[in-house]
């Protein structure tokens, strides 16, 4: 069933970028894309601190967590369209642009790893130790994209 979603929502990315154009004006879109990317980061902060024992491991607070960061991700789709390249405010790097395909990748990659988050974390007996590794395979792919597609 998850597999089924995740495919499913891959080609409603795929074929919606091309409309975004036409809901959002760029400004907005990048203003959006920024609001999801802080609520991630709140999401991804608990996460992480659960993960490295800075705050009290609640498992499924943690899963929860990974839910919300999930849902927040999906609608990222909506902001990523060639208008808002110019858009002064944005972060994101021309380079983004110019190697579409390749962050394209380094996003699936992140929403792969954030999906295995979700399901471990979803497990009977899920733990601190099995947080540290699958939270920490999601934050690999965060940096792949931060240090490659984003300013500083």
């Amino acid at each position: 069933m998850l597999k089924k979603a995740l495919i499913l929502s891959t080609g409603l990315f795929a074929a919606s970028v091309s409309a975004q154009a036409d809901l959002f004006k760029p400004e907005d879109a990048v203003k959006y894309r920024q609001s999801l990317y802080q609520v991630m980061a709140a999401q991804a902060g608990v996460i992480g601190g659960m993960a490295k024992g800075e705050i009290d491991f609640d498992a499924a607070a943690l899963h929860q967590r990974a839910i919300n960061l999930s849902n927040a991700a999906g609608l990222l789709g909506d902001t990523y369209f060639p208008e808002t390249r110019d858009v002064k405010e944005s972060n994101l790097l021309p380079k983004a642009w110019d190697d579409m395909e390749g962050m394209q990748a380094k996003g699936k990659d992140f929403g792969d790893a954030l999906q295995n988050l979700v399901k471990v974390s979803a497990e009977e007996g899920f733990d601190q130790a099995q947080a540290r590794k699958a939270a920490g395979a999601m934050f690999k792919t965060c940096k792949g994209c931060h240090d490659g597609y984003r300013k500083d």
